[in-house]
Protein backbone atom coordinates (compact mmCIF):
# COMPACT_ATOMS: atom_id res chain seq x y z
CA UNK A 1 0.00 0.00 0.00
CA UNK A 2 2.93 2.24 -1.14
CA UNK A 3 -0.18 4.86 -2.19
CA UNK A 4 -1.81 5.03 1.12
CA UNK A 5 -2.15 8.03 1.01
CA UNK A 6 -3.60 8.74 -1.91
CA UNK A 7 -6.18 6.25 -1.52
CA UNK A 8 -6.95 8.23 1.51
CA UNK A 9 -6.13 5.94 4.26
CA UNK A 10 -2.96 8.38 5.53
CA UNK A 11 -4.65 10.78 7.69
CA UNK A 12 -2.67 13.10 9.38
CA UNK A 13 -4.19 15.37 12.36
CA UNK A 14 -1.32 17.64 14.53
CA UNK A 15 1.88 15.81 13.36
CA UNK A 16 0.13 11.48 13.90
CA UNK A 17 -0.46 9.67 11.40
CA UNK A 18 -3.57 7.57 11.73
CA UNK A 19 -5.20 4.95 9.74
CA UNK A 20 -9.16 5.22 10.46
CA UNK A 21 -11.46 2.18 10.86
CA UNK A 22 -13.59 2.56 8.25
CA UNK A 23 -14.93 5.26 5.70
CA UNK A 24 -18.01 7.59 6.71
CA UNK A 25 -19.64 10.12 5.18
CA UNK A 26 -17.80 13.56 4.57
CA UNK A 27 -18.89 16.45 6.97
CA UNK A 28 -18.29 20.17 6.49
CA UNK A 29 -14.45 21.28 6.62
CA UNK A 30 -13.51 17.43 5.31
CA UNK A 31 -14.49 16.31 9.14
CA UNK A 32 -16.06 12.77 8.89
CA UNK A 33 -19.86 12.02 10.37
CA UNK A 34 -21.84 9.26 11.29
CA UNK A 35 -25.04 8.59 8.57
CA UNK A 36 -27.20 9.05 11.74
CA UNK A 37 -25.78 12.87 12.41
CA UNK A 38 -27.51 13.15 8.57
CA UNK A 39 -31.15 12.29 9.93
CA UNK A 40 -31.51 16.31 10.44
CA UNK A 41 -32.19 16.67 6.19
CA UNK A 42 -35.19 14.28 6.63
CA UNK A 43 -37.43 15.58 4.04
CA UNK A 44 -41.34 15.53 4.83
CA UNK A 45 -42.63 14.58 1.51
CA UNK A 46 -43.20 11.04 3.04
CA UNK A 47 -45.81 12.29 5.41
CA UNK A 48 -47.64 15.11 2.72
CA UNK A 49 -51.61 14.33 2.29
CA UNK A 50 -51.64 11.86 -0.77
CA UNK A 51 -53.71 12.31 -3.93
CA UNK A 52 -55.32 8.68 -3.53
CA UNK A 53 -57.64 10.03 -0.62
CA UNK A 54 -58.85 12.52 -3.02
CA UNK A 55 -59.92 10.52 -5.44
CA UNK A 56 -61.06 7.82 -3.54
CA UNK A 57 -63.36 11.17 -1.64
CA UNK A 58 -64.33 12.23 -5.43
CA UNK A 59 -65.62 8.89 -5.88
CA UNK A 60 -67.69 8.40 -3.39
CA UNK A 61 -69.45 12.11 -4.10
CA UNK A 62 -69.68 10.87 -7.81
CA UNK A 63 -71.18 7.23 -6.47
CA UNK A 64 -73.97 9.22 -4.47
CA UNK A 65 -75.16 11.87 -6.61
CA UNK A 66 -75.58 8.67 -9.34
CA UNK A 67 -77.06 6.61 -6.56
CA UNK A 68 -79.66 9.65 -6.25
CA UNK A 69 -80.14 9.86 -9.43
CA UNK A 70 -81.04 6.33 -10.15
CA UNK A 71 -83.53 6.48 -7.33
CA UNK A 72 -85.05 8.97 -8.99
CA UNK A 73 -85.08 11.86 -6.26
CA UNK A 74 -85.74 15.25 -7.22
CA UNK A 75 -83.32 18.24 -7.32
CA UNK A 76 -83.43 19.61 -4.19
CA UNK A 77 -82.87 16.42 -3.04
CA UNK A 78 -80.13 15.88 -4.91
CA UNK A 79 -78.12 18.84 -3.96
CA UNK A 80 -78.71 18.27 -0.07
CA UNK A 81 -77.23 14.63 -0.69
CA UNK A 82 -74.43 15.58 -2.71
CA UNK A 83 -73.72 18.25 -0.15
CA UNK A 84 -74.00 16.46 2.62
CA UNK A 85 -71.67 13.54 1.08
CA UNK A 86 -69.19 16.49 0.18
CA UNK A 87 -69.36 17.52 3.78
CA UNK A 88 -68.85 13.89 4.95
CA UNK A 89 -65.80 13.17 2.65
CA UNK A 90 -63.91 16.77 3.23
CA UNK A 91 -64.48 16.03 6.82
CA UNK A 92 -63.10 12.59 7.17
CA UNK A 93 -59.65 13.91 4.36
CA UNK A 94 -58.95 16.91 7.11
CA UNK A 95 -59.27 14.30 9.95
CA UNK A 96 -57.07 11.81 8.66
CA UNK A 97 -54.74 14.61 7.13
CA UNK A 98 -54.51 16.12 10.24
CA UNK A 99 -53.73 12.66 11.74
CA UNK A 100 -51.04 11.65 9.79
CA UNK A 101 -49.67 15.28 10.01
CA UNK A 102 -49.30 14.68 13.81
CA UNK A 103 -47.84 11.35 13.53
CA UNK A 104 -45.20 12.84 11.11
CA UNK A 105 -44.33 15.75 13.40
CA UNK A 106 -43.92 13.56 16.27
CA UNK A 107 -41.93 10.75 14.07
CA UNK A 108 -39.31 13.81 13.11
CA UNK A 109 -39.32 14.84 16.29
CA UNK A 110 -38.00 11.77 17.25
CA UNK A 111 -35.61 11.77 14.03
CA UNK A 112 -34.60 15.54 15.07
CA UNK A 113 -33.60 14.52 18.90
CA UNK A 114 -31.74 11.30 17.28
CA UNK A 115 -29.27 13.42 15.20
CA UNK A 116 -28.90 15.87 17.87
CA UNK A 117 -27.86 12.85 20.14
CA UNK A 118 -26.05 11.46 17.66
CA UNK A 119 -23.85 15.10 16.25
CA UNK A 120 -23.20 15.55 20.34
CA UNK A 121 -21.26 11.89 20.24
CA UNK A 122 -19.46 12.69 17.56
CA UNK A 123 -18.37 16.03 18.74
CA UNK A 124 -16.96 14.25 21.72
CA UNK A 125 -15.28 11.61 19.39
CA UNK A 126 -13.98 14.61 17.72
CA UNK A 127 -12.61 16.56 20.44
CA UNK A 128 -11.37 13.23 22.13
CA UNK A 129 -9.52 12.38 19.37
CA UNK A 130 -8.17 15.80 18.19
CA UNK A 131 -6.83 16.21 22.22
CA UNK A 132 -5.07 12.32 22.31
CA UNK A 133 -3.56 13.44 18.72
CA UNK A 134 -1.88 16.41 20.47
CA UNK A 135 -0.54 14.76 23.46
CA UNK A 136 0.82 12.30 20.97
CA UNK A 137 2.51 14.64 18.66
CA UNK A 138 3.98 16.72 21.48
CA UNK A 139 5.70 13.27 23.15
CA UNK A 140 8.98 12.78 23.26
CA UNK A 141 8.64 8.98 23.32
CA UNK A 142 7.91 7.63 20.19
CA UNK A 143 4.84 5.90 19.14
CA UNK A 144 3.99 3.21 16.75
CA UNK A 145 0.66 0.68 16.92
CA UNK A 146 0.85 -2.29 14.31
CA UNK A 147 -1.56 -4.39 12.76
CA UNK A 148 -1.22 -8.05 13.19
CA UNK A 149 0.20 -7.92 9.48
CA UNK A 150 2.55 -5.83 11.19
CA UNK A 151 1.48 -3.17 9.09
CA UNK A 152 1.81 0.46 10.42
CA UNK A 153 -1.16 1.94 11.71
CA UNK A 154 -0.85 5.19 13.79
CA UNK A 155 2.93 6.69 14.29
CA UNK A 156 3.54 9.72 16.00
CA UNK A 157 6.43 12.59 14.61
CA UNK A 158 8.78 11.43 17.51
CA UNK A 159 8.96 7.58 16.36
CA UNK A 160 9.72 9.33 12.53
CA UNK A 161 12.40 10.80 14.26
CA UNK A 162 14.14 8.27 16.53
CA UNK A 163 13.79 5.46 13.88
CA UNK A 164 15.24 7.83 11.15
CA UNK A 165 12.63 6.90 8.77
CA UNK A 166 13.01 8.88 5.09
CA UNK A 167 10.32 12.17 5.98
CA UNK A 168 8.21 11.37 2.45
CA UNK A 169 5.55 11.57 4.84
CA UNK A 170 3.68 7.72 3.38
CA UNK A 171 3.87 5.72 6.16
CA UNK A 172 0.83 4.27 7.37
CA UNK A 173 -0.45 0.92 5.52
CA UNK A 174 3.26 0.05 5.35
CA UNK A 175 4.92 -3.13 6.85
CA UNK A 176 7.09 -2.08 9.59
CA UNK A 177 10.23 -3.94 8.05
CA UNK A 178 9.71 -2.25 4.68
CA UNK A 179 10.28 0.81 6.51
CA UNK A 180 12.55 0.75 9.85
CA UNK A 181 15.65 -0.94 8.57
CA UNK A 182 16.74 -2.40 12.41
CA UNK A 183 16.84 -5.82 12.35
CA UNK A 184 16.45 -6.09 16.28
CA UNK A 185 13.04 -4.11 16.39
CA UNK A 186 11.93 -6.03 13.79
CA UNK A 187 12.94 -9.53 14.82
CA UNK A 188 11.35 -8.20 18.66
CA UNK A 189 8.32 -7.38 17.11
CA UNK A 190 8.09 -10.82 15.03
CA UNK A 191 8.78 -12.72 18.39
CA UNK A 192 6.18 -10.91 20.52
CA UNK A 193 3.68 -12.10 17.89
CA UNK A 194 4.93 -15.79 17.69
CA UNK A 195 5.94 -15.88 21.41
CA UNK A 196 2.75 -14.25 23.24
CA UNK A 197 5.59 -12.05 25.36
CA UNK A 198 6.68 -8.11 25.45
CA UNK A 199 9.55 -7.67 24.21
CA UNK A 200 12.22 -5.03 25.03
CA UNK A 201 15.48 -4.70 23.03
CA UNK A 202 17.99 -1.43 23.18
CA UNK A 203 19.18 -0.02 20.13
CA UNK A 204 21.91 2.40 18.28
CA UNK A 205 20.27 4.25 15.46
CA UNK A 206 22.26 5.91 12.93
CA UNK A 207 20.67 9.47 11.88
CA UNK A 208 22.94 10.98 9.52
CA UNK A 209 26.04 11.65 11.64
CA UNK A 210 24.11 11.46 14.80
CA UNK A 211 24.22 7.82 16.69
CA UNK A 212 21.39 7.65 19.28
CA UNK A 213 20.63 4.71 21.74
CA UNK A 214 16.74 3.91 21.88
CA UNK A 215 15.10 1.78 24.05
CA UNK A 216 12.04 -0.18 22.52
CA UNK A 217 9.54 -1.78 24.15
CA UNK A 218 7.01 -3.89 22.22
CA UNK A 219 3.95 -5.21 23.62
CA UNK A 220 0.26 -6.63 22.53
CA UNK A 221 -2.95 -4.67 22.61
CA UNK A 222 -5.43 -7.56 23.82
CA UNK A 223 -8.44 -4.82 23.45
CA UNK A 224 -8.18 -5.64 19.61
CA UNK A 225 -9.04 -8.65 17.94
CA UNK A 226 -7.03 -10.32 16.57
CA UNK A 227 -4.19 -8.43 19.12
CA UNK A 228 -2.16 -5.54 17.66
CA UNK A 229 1.30 -4.39 18.41
CA UNK A 230 2.54 -1.12 20.67
CA UNK A 231 6.23 -0.01 19.95
CA UNK A 232 7.37 2.53 22.53
CA UNK A 233 10.26 3.86 22.09
CA UNK A 234 12.37 6.37 24.64
CA UNK A 235 15.90 8.43 23.56
CA UNK A 236 18.23 7.01 25.97
CA UNK A 237 20.93 9.53 25.54
CA UNK A 238 20.54 11.59 28.06
CA UNK A 239 19.88 8.64 30.37
CA UNK A 240 23.44 7.58 29.45
CA UNK A 241 24.62 10.82 29.75
CA UNK A 242 23.19 11.07 33.11
CA UNK A 243 24.65 7.35 34.09
CA UNK A 244 27.62 8.06 33.09
CA UNK A 245 28.13 11.31 35.51
CA UNK A 246 26.74 9.09 38.74
CA UNK A 247 29.34 6.76 38.08
CA UNK A 248 31.73 9.29 37.56
CA UNK A 249 30.73 11.01 40.45
CA UNK A 250 30.95 7.95 42.77
CA UNK A 251 34.26 7.10 41.53
CA UNK A 252 35.58 10.82 42.42
CA UNK A 253 33.96 10.77 45.75
CA UNK A 254 35.27 7.24 46.26
CA UNK A 255 38.99 8.79 45.79
CA UNK A 256 38.44 12.26 47.35
CA UNK A 257 37.29 9.84 50.64
CA UNK A 258 40.08 6.91 50.23
CA UNK A 259 43.14 9.51 49.80
CA UNK A 260 43.00 11.28 53.47
CA UNK A 261 41.56 8.01 54.97
CA UNK A 262 44.92 6.37 53.64
CA UNK A 263 46.93 8.75 54.29
CA UNK A 264 45.78 9.08 58.49
CA UNK A 265 46.32 5.06 58.07
CA UNK A 266 49.64 5.47 57.01
CA UNK A 267 50.58 8.24 59.22
CA UNK A 268 48.74 6.69 62.08
CA UNK A 269 50.82 3.20 61.59
CA UNK A 270 54.14 5.19 61.11
CA UNK A 271 53.20 7.02 64.51
CA UNK A 272 53.33 4.06 65.92
CA UNK A 273 56.41 3.10 65.65
CA UNK A 274 58.23 6.20 66.22
CA UNK A 275 56.43 7.61 69.48
CA UNK A 276 59.59 6.09 71.34
CA UNK A 277 62.31 6.46 68.97
CA UNK A 278 61.53 9.60 67.43
CA UNK A 279 59.60 11.99 69.33
CA UNK A 280 59.42 14.60 66.81
CA UNK A 281 58.83 12.60 63.56
CA UNK A 282 55.98 11.33 66.09
CA UNK A 283 54.79 14.84 66.53
CA UNK A 284 55.22 15.94 62.62
CA UNK A 285 52.92 12.47 61.81
CA UNK A 286 50.24 13.38 64.03
CA UNK A 287 50.41 17.18 62.43
CA UNK A 288 49.89 15.39 58.86
CA UNK A 289 47.17 13.23 60.62
CA UNK A 290 45.04 16.61 61.79
CA UNK A 291 45.56 18.16 58.09
CA UNK A 292 44.12 14.90 56.61
CA UNK A 293 41.20 15.50 58.94
CA UNK A 294 40.32 18.91 58.77
CA UNK A 295 40.66 18.12 54.70
CA UNK A 296 37.91 15.41 55.66
CA UNK A 297 36.31 17.51 57.59
CA UNK A 298 35.91 20.38 54.78
CA UNK A 299 35.06 17.65 52.36
CA UNK A 300 31.83 16.31 54.05
CA UNK A 301 30.88 19.89 55.28
CA UNK A 302 31.25 21.07 51.38
CA UNK A 303 29.33 18.09 50.53
CA UNK A 304 26.37 19.25 53.66
CA UNK A 305 26.28 22.37 51.95
CA UNK A 306 25.64 21.04 48.00
CA UNK A 307 22.84 18.84 49.77
CA UNK A 308 21.42 22.00 51.27
CA UNK A 309 21.65 23.82 47.88
CA UNK A 310 20.24 20.98 45.73
CA UNK A 311 17.45 20.70 48.22
CA UNK A 312 15.89 23.95 46.87
CA UNK A 313 14.20 27.11 48.68
CA UNK A 314 12.73 25.09 51.27
CA UNK A 315 15.97 25.27 53.71
CA UNK A 316 16.78 28.62 52.78
CA UNK A 317 15.25 32.29 54.44
CA UNK A 318 15.11 34.50 51.60
CA UNK A 319 15.10 37.85 52.43
CA UNK A 320 16.28 41.30 51.37
CA UNK A 321 20.03 41.73 52.01
CA UNK A 322 22.27 43.92 51.20
CA UNK A 323 25.11 42.01 48.77
CA UNK A 324 27.97 44.64 49.55
CA UNK A 325 28.07 43.72 53.09
CA UNK A 326 27.99 39.80 51.88
CA UNK A 327 31.24 40.70 49.67
CA UNK A 328 32.66 42.56 52.47
CA UNK A 329 32.39 39.74 54.89
CA UNK A 330 33.59 37.39 52.56
CA UNK A 331 36.89 39.70 51.26
CA UNK A 332 37.67 39.58 55.33
CA UNK A 333 37.83 35.99 54.98
CA UNK A 334 40.67 36.04 51.95
CA UNK A 335 42.45 39.18 52.53
CA UNK A 336 45.06 37.19 54.59
CA UNK A 337 44.71 34.24 52.11
CA UNK A 338 45.45 36.22 49.28
CA UNK A 339 48.28 38.52 50.82
CA UNK A 340 49.92 35.08 51.52
CA UNK A 341 50.09 34.29 47.46
CA UNK A 342 51.13 37.77 46.99
CA UNK A 343 47.40 38.25 45.19
CA UNK A 344 45.73 41.77 45.32
CA UNK A 345 42.39 41.36 46.36
CA UNK A 346 39.78 44.07 45.38
CA UNK A 347 36.49 45.15 45.37
CA UNK A 348 35.29 47.96 42.65
CA UNK A 349 32.72 50.42 44.08
CA UNK A 350 29.16 50.18 42.83
CA UNK A 351 26.41 52.82 41.24
CA UNK A 352 24.30 52.62 43.96
CA UNK A 353 23.30 50.05 47.34
CA UNK A 354 23.61 46.55 46.32
CA UNK A 355 19.86 45.06 47.55
CA UNK A 356 19.04 41.56 46.80
CA UNK A 357 16.33 38.87 47.57
CA UNK A 358 18.11 36.10 48.66
CA UNK A 359 19.46 34.19 51.51
CA UNK A 360 22.28 35.73 53.49
CA UNK A 361 24.47 32.43 54.32
CA UNK A 362 23.70 31.07 50.77
CA UNK A 363 25.08 34.62 49.56
CA UNK A 364 27.90 34.44 51.56
CA UNK A 365 28.73 30.86 50.58
CA UNK A 366 28.33 32.03 46.61
CA UNK A 367 30.61 35.14 47.26
CA UNK A 368 33.14 32.68 49.28
CA UNK A 369 33.46 29.41 46.74
CA UNK A 370 33.80 32.44 43.63
CA UNK A 371 36.58 34.00 45.50
CA UNK A 372 38.44 30.72 46.93
CA UNK A 373 38.17 29.52 43.43
CA UNK A 374 39.58 32.55 42.15
CA UNK A 375 42.86 32.87 44.32
CA UNK A 376 43.54 28.97 43.28
CA UNK A 377 43.43 29.36 40.07
CA UNK A 378 45.60 32.86 39.68
CA UNK A 379 49.40 33.01 40.27
CA UNK A 380 51.39 34.81 42.57
CA UNK A 381 51.20 38.80 41.54
CA UNK A 382 48.05 38.42 39.89
CA UNK A 383 45.02 40.21 40.64
CA UNK A 384 40.99 39.58 41.47
CA UNK A 385 38.49 42.19 41.50
CA UNK A 386 34.83 42.03 42.82
CA UNK A 387 32.12 43.77 41.40
CA UNK A 388 28.86 44.46 41.44
CA UNK A 389 26.42 45.93 38.44
CA UNK A 390 22.36 46.42 37.64
CA UNK A 391 21.04 44.01 34.96
CA UNK A 392 17.73 42.61 34.16
CA UNK A 393 15.86 43.90 37.08
CA UNK A 394 18.46 42.65 39.71
CA UNK A 395 21.78 42.54 40.27
CA UNK A 396 24.91 40.97 38.48
CA UNK A 397 28.02 40.20 40.96
CA UNK A 398 31.20 39.33 39.18
CA UNK A 399 34.30 37.77 40.22
CA UNK A 400 37.06 38.38 37.67
CA UNK A 401 40.59 36.91 38.44
CA UNK A 402 43.75 36.99 35.56
CA UNK A 403 44.58 33.40 36.37
CA UNK A 404 45.20 30.39 34.40
CA UNK A 405 41.56 30.48 32.53
CA UNK A 406 39.15 27.77 31.25
CA UNK A 407 38.85 26.49 27.74
CA UNK A 408 35.71 26.57 26.20
CA UNK A 409 35.00 22.80 25.79
CA UNK A 410 35.55 22.98 29.86
CA UNK A 411 32.85 25.83 30.63
CA UNK A 412 30.00 23.74 31.14
CA UNK A 413 31.35 20.71 33.39
CA UNK A 414 32.89 23.05 35.97
CA UNK A 415 30.14 23.08 37.53
CA UNK A 416 29.71 19.25 37.94
CA UNK A 417 30.18 17.59 41.78
CA UNK A 418 34.08 16.76 41.80
CA UNK A 419 34.81 17.54 38.23
CA UNK A 420 38.52 19.25 37.75
CA UNK A 421 39.54 20.71 34.26
CA UNK A 422 43.07 19.09 35.07
CA UNK A 423 42.20 15.26 34.58
CA UNK A 424 44.58 14.22 37.80
CA UNK A 425 42.78 13.69 40.61
CA UNK A 426 45.34 15.55 43.11
CA UNK A 427 43.89 18.72 44.70
CA UNK A 428 47.42 20.68 45.70
CA UNK A 429 45.85 23.90 45.72
CA UNK A 430 43.35 22.24 48.67
CA UNK A 431 39.81 22.81 47.08
CA UNK A 432 37.35 19.66 47.37
CA UNK A 433 36.06 20.13 43.95
CA UNK A 434 32.41 20.82 44.87
CA UNK A 435 32.92 24.67 45.47
CA UNK A 436 31.76 25.40 41.55
CA UNK A 437 28.51 23.16 42.12
CA UNK A 438 27.29 24.64 45.54
CA UNK A 439 27.38 28.29 43.67
CA UNK A 440 25.16 26.67 40.80
CA UNK A 441 22.66 24.73 43.10
CA UNK A 442 22.45 27.78 45.61
CA UNK A 443 22.09 30.03 42.83
CA UNK A 444 19.20 28.60 41.27
CA UNK A 445 17.92 27.55 44.89
CA UNK A 446 17.98 31.51 45.12
CA UNK A 447 16.15 32.30 41.63
CA UNK A 448 19.40 33.42 40.11
CA UNK A 449 21.89 32.72 37.09
CA UNK A 450 25.61 32.04 37.18
CA UNK A 451 27.54 32.36 34.20
CA UNK A 452 31.51 32.04 33.21
CA UNK A 453 33.69 33.62 30.79
CA UNK A 454 37.06 32.83 30.10
CA UNK A 455 39.59 31.75 27.38
CA UNK A 456 43.09 29.63 28.37
CA UNK A 457 45.51 32.53 29.61
CA UNK A 458 43.40 35.12 30.09
CA UNK A 459 41.90 34.22 33.04
CA UNK A 460 38.27 34.13 34.26
CA UNK A 461 35.11 36.29 34.56
CA UNK A 462 32.43 34.15 36.97
CA UNK A 463 28.90 36.32 37.29
CA UNK A 464 25.85 35.65 39.48
CA UNK A 465 22.61 37.20 38.53
CA UNK A 466 19.84 37.99 41.97
CA UNK A 467 16.60 39.36 41.71
CA UNK A 468 16.60 42.83 43.51
CA UNK A 469 14.68 43.22 46.04
CA UNK A 470 11.58 44.53 46.34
Amino acid sequence: MSNASRDGVDARFGGVAIAPAGAAEAGPEGATVPAAATASSITRAGFRPRSGMIVVGMIVIVAVVWLTTLLDAGPTETIVATVAICFLVGTALVINNLLRWEHAENAYEKQRLAAETWNARFRKLHSDSTRTNAVLSHMTDGIVMLSPKTEILLINEAAIRLLAIPGDGVYLGRRLAELVRVPEIVHAARRTQSDKVDQNVSVEIVDGSIVRPVAVRISRIHDADPPHLLLVLRDETEAQRVEAIRREFIANVSHELKTPLAAIKGYAETVGLAIEDDPESAKHFIAQIDTQCLRLEELIADMMRLARAQSGKSTLMVQNIDLEKVIQQALDSFTPVAAAKQIELTVRPSDGPVHVLADEEAALAITQNLISNAIRHTDAGGHVTVSCRRANDGWTMAVQDDGVGIAAEFQERIFERFYRVKRGRKAPDGGTGIGLAIVKNLTRALGGTVSVTSSPGEGATFEVWLPKSK
